[in-house]
């Protein structure tokens, strides 16, 4: 029986501002990608500005994955997939943490008009989705100290460093499961992950 991907977890660079704002000059001084680091700007910053910035006619939110940029997911691998976890690492401490998600998702290159009015580059995009199933964790989940990181991961995978992890089912509900234990009154997230667990777990 050929394995199913039913999550992804991708990077984004770190935003001291939550991915709601532009990021810092630290931030960009100190990120961990090449193209901020030469050009000082990047296209992640509002990942999370789902609840102040509008979304498309269509109701759409829109983020940037930068290692889709160039390898967005295939469309037979990706067939499945029901939500993008999105990890950062913090350049102050040099962990790394699951920050967030977008469930739902819509794989999709295009560049749309900056929000912002001191941000005057148009944003490059590349997924997106409905507000109610975007959402950025208050307690994030700690990547570099967590003991059963393994069950993050599909079998004999480790964090991707360049690229991105396809997850497994039971990768996606355990990472739900660890987001809402550290997050046990956040009911936003709970809707979220009910659908999710619906969704995926109707599928054989």
């Amino acid at each position: 029986m050929i394995e199913r991907n039913f999550g992804i977890l991708a990077s984004i660079d770190w935003n001291s501002n939550r991915w709601q704002d532009k990021a810092t000059s630290e931030d960009l001084d100190k990120s961990n990608y090449g193209y901020v680091i030469e050009h000082g700007l990047t296209f992640t910053s509002l990942n999370f500005g789902h609840e102040i910035y509008p979304a498309d006619s269509k109701g759409y939110y829109f983020g940037l994955l930068p290692q889709l940029w160039s390898r967005m997911p295939d469309q037979e691998k990706s067939r499945y997939v029901g939500v993008v976890f999105m990890k950062s690492q913090n350049w102050k401490d040099k962990q790394n943490y699951i920050v967030g998600l977008y469930a739902f998702p819509v794989f999709h290159k295009c560049k749309i008009p900056s929000p912002i009015s001191l941000f005057p580059h148009d944003f490059e995009v590349n997924v997106k989705a409905i507000p109610k199933d975007i959402h950025l964790l208050e307690n994030y989940i700690n990547l570099t100290s967590y003991p059963d990181l393994k069950m993050f991961l599909p079998t004999g995978k480790e964090l991707g460093k360049q690229g991105y992890n396809y997850l497994t089912k039971a990768n996606v509900f355990k990472i739900l499961d660890t987001m809402t234990s550290l997050n046990p009154y956040d009911t936003k997230l709970k809707g979220i992950k009910l659908r999710l667990l619906i969704s995926i777990g109707r599928i054989k």
